[in-house]
């Protein structure tokens, strides 16, 4: 059976079931209403709708159908006049049947559902979300890998899956051998690749000639970020998009809880980033752009902190992408505050237009199967209150740029200090000649300085070893006599 196209709108006494069936027989059409269900049934259309209030079929419920554009409207009546339904365009969620479901399962697992009623717990003070709060990975291997390997994807869920792709891997994602390597050792390697790849020069060469990236940075998109209290309408294709996902319910245990909130920030960061450098067009270099700013899609990374996150997201937005710039980065993370305080429709659109991008490429599409479908299917059902507390640590976060230890304030204090030298009567052709001076100057004045502590590290490993030969060599005479 088919699930057909629908949509659904509201006024206080009725909702309106708005359904695509075209060259359907009406004399096979049926509806059945049943308490917060609906079922709609015509060969070979099949619809059926769980609500979040109580819905009836009266003398005032209606069905009128369009032969012309095939559009069948069914009209239901609300058992509690006045009710307002919440969340009638997540489609996907309206699809999936309600489960008997607690809650919490046991102290260690949560188990969403899309039973409304079961998921409105009260909280105490004491179960508030501390988002700042650092939680250090233990430290024995072992203790983090399952019997069947490393855990990745979203809520950390799967294992051994990539291996099916090894071939592939390179392109899809940095992270090599992901079924071998456990997540400290993932953060240690992303880390480092980082730190090698950073480029002084280009960033300082965005940092002084930036009048693109200022234009960047000044544009407003309210299609990314959404308008606080603003209707959000869906369009088909995201309507669509939402009524061919898959029905689940999620199982997650409650640290891959807080670390799957904390991935959609990254996700979020990634894509605010790509929407703004793109001005909302995306192009073939999109699909890049976001997994490569993203460290959950590149190096199956998960997160403890709220700063874990934006810090990663600082390093690689100033290491990866064309314009590497910290007032770029504060805008997009600025933008990223404002999607999580719209709330979970304007994320639900961001994440299935991240959908399309990844679905339309050639190489990182997997990243869909292991993250992006799920985050699509969970937001839907995800707790509200959460995703309000983000919002709150979204806006209370400091970042400096010394958390990034790319020693990003004493090059640009360099650099300024080499261009005041230069003279003031230069035309701009010799300016942006001494501008690029200055910048090669510092690159090896950094250089220089790096390898001055390699050489003294050296030094000092030789010191130690003597000394360490010399106290071995007193132990084996001692030993002798």
């Amino acid at each position: 059976m088919l699930t057909p196209k629908f949509s659904l709108t509201q006024d206080s006494e009725f909702i309106y079931i708005h359904i695509h069936a075209p060259y359907i027989k009406l004399s096979e059409a049926e509806c059945f209403v049943d308490d917060d269900e609906f079922r709609f049934y015509a060969n070979p259309y099949y619809l059926r709708l769980h609500f979040p209030g109580k819905i009836q079929e009266d003398e005032k419920s209606t069905s009128k159908y369009d032969v012309d554009t095939g559009q069948l409207t069914v009209r239901v009546t609300k058992q509690t006049k006045s009710e307002h339904f919440e969340g009638l365009n997540l489609l996907t969620k309206l699809l999936t049947p309600k489960t008997n479901l607690v809650l919490h399962a046991s102290p260690e697992i949560e188990v969403l559902t899309s039973d409304v009623a079961a998921a409105e717990v009260p909280e105490t003070e004491e179960d508030e979300e501390n988002w700042y709060i650092e939680q250090n990975l233990q430290e024995d291997d072992h203790v983090n890998l399952s019997l069947t390997g490393p855990k990745y994807g979203f809520a950390n869920r799967k294992s051994n899956c990539l291996n099916r792709v090894a071939s592939e891997i390179t392109d899809l994602i940095d992270l090599q051998n992901p079924d071998e390597i456990s997540q400290k050792n993932r953060r240690e390697l992303r880390e480092q690749q980082e730190d090698s790849l950073f480029d002084c020069e280009h960033y300082l060469a965005d940092l002084f000639d930036d009048d693109i990236i200022q234009e960047l940075i000044a544009a407003d998109y309210k299609d990314l970020t959404g308008v606080v209290g603003e209707h959000i309408v869906l369009s088909d294709k995201e309507n669509e998009k939402l009524i061919n996902l898959p029905r689940r319910d999620y199982v997650i245990e409650k640290n891959n809880l807080e670390a799957t909130y904390l991935g959609l920030v990254d996700l979020m960061l990634a894509y605010a980033y790509t929407f703004r450098f793109t001005h909302g067009d995306f192009g073939i270099e999109s699909d890049w752009t976001i997994c490569k700013l993203s460290s959950t899609l590149s190096w199956l990374d998960t997160f403890q902190s709220i700063d874990e996150v934006v810090v990663s997201f600082a390093r690689r937005c100033l290491v990866f992408p064309l314009y590497r710039n910290w007032k770029l980065f504060e805008k997009v993370l600025s933008d990223v505050k404002s999607i999580f305080n719209v709330g979970k429709l304007q994320i639900l659109k961001c994440l299935l237009a991240i959908h399309s991008v990844l679905l339309e490429s050639e190489v990182k599409h997997p990243l869909n199967d292991l993250y992006i479908t799920d985050y699509c299917v969970w937001i839907q059902i995800a707790d509200a209150q959460k995703i309000k507390t983000m919002s709150e640590a979204l806006s209370n976060i400091a970042v400096s740029k010394s958390d990034l230890n790319f020693k990003l304030e004493e090059m640009e204090a360099d650099a300024i200090k080499l261009m005041a030298e230069n003279d003031d009567t230069e035309t701009e052709d010799e300016k942006v000649c001494s501008l690029m001076k200055a910048f090669d100057k510092v690159v090896t004045l950094k250089i220089d300085e790096t390898s001055d502590s390699d050489d003294s590290s050296d030094e000092e490993e030789e010191e130690e070893n003597d000394a360490k030969s010399s106290d071995s060599s007193d132990i084996s005479s001692q030993c002798d006599s």
